[in-house]
């Protein structure tokens, strides 16, 4: 893992993360009827991605899905947009550990995803690294 700077420390512990509840897929289908139902629509030149909960898979009519269900941590930046090197420990922190993730940014939350076989060790890993974690509100 790369040094974390003092800075980006201080950042770190200003900042926190939540275990949204559910599990999520990853799915690829060629239409989707009711966007609101999901987490993250892409739509590229090759494909239309869904990321949503399992129990949302009915609603997506024809598709093709990664085999693993995964988890959302929901981190919650202490000082958002402007927090050069967040995002990379964060990402650095779990390869290191030689987790799979993938990471969004929404205007006020980075998502990372982790499969749900290791959600101990990433919740483990956020806090060694400094995150408080908090429980998500019902």
């Amino acid at each position: 893992m790369t040094e974390i700077s003092k800075d980006l420390k201080k950042v770190i512990q200003t900042s926190w993360f939540t275990i949204e509840n559910g599990l999520y897929v990853y799915a690829k289908v060629t239409n989707v009827h009711t966007p609101e139902k999901h987490l993250i629509v892409t739509r590229d030149s090759d494909e239309i991605t869904v990321v949503t909960k399992t129990s949302n898979l009915a609603d997506l009519g024809d598709y093709e899905r990664n085999p693993d269900n995964w988890v959302l941590l929901n981190i919650k930046c202490g000082n958002p947009f402007y927090c050069e090197g967040f995002l990379a420990a964060i990402a650095s922190a779990f390869a290191s550990k030689g987790i799979d993730i993938t990471l969004t940014s929404t205007y006020t939350n980075d998502y990372v995803m982790v499969q749900q076989k290791n959600i101990d060790k990433a919740t483990s890993l956020l806090k060694n690294i400094g995150f408080r974690q908090k429980d998500v509100r019902a």
